[in-house]
């Protein structure tokens, strides 16, 4: 059995993976083994309620990645996951590093950086990313010419917990999945907690909307034909589990570490321009 461990207690991310590999077993031959968290504090009846059958908890981010086959980083401050990320990667295990990739262009670079160094493969950031849907747009997309696509989906930019990173990276990873790593410029508007970033590429434009008022992930495309998807987001955690399996199974990261890299540059140039400006 390949055992699976979560660095992580925060958040519903380890919850609803747990049940994917231990109740649904949608991954056979792989488990949701192990558990190790400093970023809150859970009694053992909590640990118990939001991690399901899991092998054991670990008292230490070492005794995790030691019992461990692969890693799964869950931490919810994107700034927490380079320090983590380099010692599964010093370790030789396979890693997953949740959304957002992380905080800053060094960070990740770093990461992918010293995976590259070790041969460890390294995957994570949006599950939304992989949704199947994804890739029929990305085909579409290479039959038509679109001068603009749009990408929306819910964040909020004055979050009391500081969230803005954590949901607006969904969008950030589509765009890079979709018009790729090398865009030019962005530009950003915004009107109350709703916020417009046009991101230039040298044949396209990429529109990232953020908003409270939507729960979907929609994605249009402008051209002389134009279409409009809203995305079914159930199959997410799935999804993006299937490719960190493949990952392990082949040693291939899935995605081109530069996406990463560049899409949280991306989100790094529209908070700092949000930040700059007087609204």
């Amino acid at each position: 059995m390949y055992k699976i461990g979560c660095i992580g207690h925060a958040g519903r991310h380890g919850e609803f993976l747990s049940r994917i590999f231990n109740r649904e077993k949608r991954f056979d031959g792989y488990r949701f083994s192990y558990v190790f968290g400093e970023d809150e504090e859970l009694t053992q009846e909590q640990k118990d309620e939001r991690f399901y059958q899991v092998d054991g908890y670990c008292s230490t981010v070492d005794e995790l990645i030691e019992r461990s086959d692969a890693v799964m980083i869950l931490t919810i401050p994107g700034e927490s996951h380079l320090p983590y990320a380099l010692k599964v990667i010093e370790a030789g295990k396979p890693v997953f590093v949740d959304k957002p990739f992380a905080t800053t262009y060094e960070d990740a670079v770093a990461m992918t950086e010293a995976a590259q160094a070790c041969g460890v493969p390294l995957f994570g950031g949006s599950t939304l990313r992989h949704l199947k849907k994804l890739d029929e747009i990305k085909e579409l997309m290479g039959r038509e010419y679109f001068p603009f696509i749009s990408i929306s989906y819910r964040a909020d930019p004055e979050s009391p917990l500081g969230l803005y990173h954590y949901y607006a990276s969904h969008v950030a990873e589509i765009c890079m999945a979709l018009c790729g790593p090398d865009y030019r410029d962005v530009t950003v508007s915004r009107n109350g907690k709703n916020l417009c970033s046009v991101v230039k590429y040298e044949n396209t434009s990429a529109v990232l909307m953020t908003t409270l008022d939507t729960k979907l992930v929609n994605v249009h495309l402008l051209g002389q034909n134009s279409y409009s998807f809203d995305l079914n987001q159930d199959e997410c955690y799935i999804d993006g589990t299937t490719k960190f399996i493949h990952m392990i199974e082949t040693g291939k990261p899935p995605v081109p570490y530069k996406e990463f890299c560049n899409s949280v540059k991306l989100l790094q140039d529209i908070t700092r321009k949000m930040s700059a400006a007087a609204w």
